[in-house]
């Protein structure tokens, strides 16, 4: 499903999550100070890079087409799971449109792609309850905003916008349920958004 992680080799895991992602985020707004898509950088656990990036060739250009036809063969797989991307205005939920801005790297031994999904029509966050949220839904990888970060914003008019992110905080029995979870189970897509940080979304 995701990413070629799924169905990887290696000695089963006891527990969800499997596989953990380091997740910055940026809000882009239009001249009209309306948001048309959220940026994101996600950088892999080194268990995960070192599974995929082996057979890298050590050669800079080769190495570079690889990256980059990973991070296509990665959104191509997200597209059906909205990039895994969930956004919410008005507690509706706004169609989001095709990635076509991405790269993707090693970074100190960990694989970073950054890419940015655009919405399919633009939100006025003063008017309109914005937020979002950046989750596996089966809660194969756990996908969290680094202790401390904060939430840029790029674009006309950014600096009247905030955004607050609110930590996850699942019941004690959920996370029972995901600590009893091996990595053969059944997926179950309803499990993620309960470990999924919220980013509220508010301008001025």
């Amino acid at each position: 499903m995701f990413l070629m992680l799924y169905g990887a080799g290696g000695s089963p895991a006891l527990a969800h999550p499997h596989a953990w992602i380091d997740l910055r985020s940026t809000v882009i707004l239009n001249e009209n100070g309306h948001v048309i898509g959220i940026e994101q950088q996600w950088l892999f656990d080194a268990l995960y890079t070192l599974f995929i990036a082996e057979g890298f060739d050590s050669k800079r250009g080769s190495q570079k087409s690889a990256m980059t036809r990973l991070a296509e063969t990665n959104l191509r797989n997200l597209r059906g799971h909205n990039y895994f991307t969930e956004v919410l205005a008005d507690n509706k939920k706004v169609p989001l449109e095709t990635v076509s801005e991405y790269e993707s790297e090693l970074r100190n031994g960990r694989l970073w792609m950054r890419f940015v999904v655009p919405f399919a029509t633009p939100i006025d966050a003063s008017e309109t309850r914005l937020s979002f949220a950046v989750f596996d839904p089966t809660f194969y990888i756990e996908m969290l905003h680094l202790e401390g970060d904060v939430v840029d914003f790029r674009g006309p008019l950014s600096e009247k916008c905030t955004a607050l992110i609110v930590p996850p905080n699942p019941a004690a029995e959920t996370v029972m349920l995901a600590q009893a979870l091996d990595r053969d189970v059944q997926p179950d897509d309803t499990l993620g958004a309960l470990f999924a940080e919220t980013v509220e979304v508010r301008c001025r």
